[in-house]
């Protein structure tokens, strides 16, 4: 398999199915707690390619030399009480917003893709999402990665981890509402665990 790594992500294109996969080394305080794999599926099959790409390339770091916050190296999630799973305030989900440098286009530039969001609209419980559909056959795991389509960080560098699978009944899809979903978790689910019942310090990748 060929690989593109540096000293905190790294993209794998895997020879058996060409799946682009992505991948956060995951610290807490001084305690490297392992790796979270996602994967975005084809890179010919992305239905938000801008999007996807932009993700790819802020993990791969491959424009570092060029402007060094083009990267999501040393960056930290979201640390306060929605994203520790043993507070009422949880949310199932978790948070990175990263250096606001995206490695497409003009760096501050926001990504806009409304032909493609037209093309892969999903309806759901009180509005609607984007990208993949999800569904909990597919995703052992159930949990996603996502980019915010409205909001301050839209277009931007901020992604999200969302545990649809595992969260209340209530909630499910509507944690993905105004969203765009761009992979999902194939592996590193303790990983995830971890990072959500701890209230050490913010996760980095």
């Amino acid at each position: 398999s060929k690989s593109n790594s540096n000293d905190g992500d790294t993209i794998q294109e895997s020879e058996d199915e060409k799946s682009t996969r992505v991948y956060f080394d995951i610290s807490i305080g001084d305690d490297e707690i392992g790796r979270l794999v996602f994967n975005l599926g084809r890179s010919e099959n992305y239905l938000l390619p801008k999007h996807s790409e932009n993700l790819v390339k802020l993990c791969s770091g491959d424009l570092r030399p060029i402007d060094p916050r083009c990267s999501y190296i040393k960056c930290s999630f979201k640390h306060s009480p929605q994203f520790v799973e043993t507070m009422p305030q949880y949310r199932w989900a978790h948070v990175l917003d990263g250096k606001g440098r995206n490695a497409i286009g003009q760096a501050t530039d926001r990504i806009t893709d409304p032909e493609g969001m037209r093309k892969c609209t999903h309806k759901c419980y009180g509005g609607v999402y984007y990208g993949l559909k999800y569904d909990e056959s597919i995703y052992e795991s159930g949990v996603v990665l996502t980019v915010p389509l409205v909001g301050q960080y839209r277009g931007s560098t901020s992604f999200s981890i969302v545990r649809v699978g595992e969260s209340p009944q209530e909630w499910q899809e509507k944690l993905l509402l105004n969203s765009a979903v761009l992979g999902w978790l194939e592996s590193g689910l303790e990983v995830l665990q971890i990072m959500a019942r701890q209230t050490r310090a913010p996760p980095v990748v």
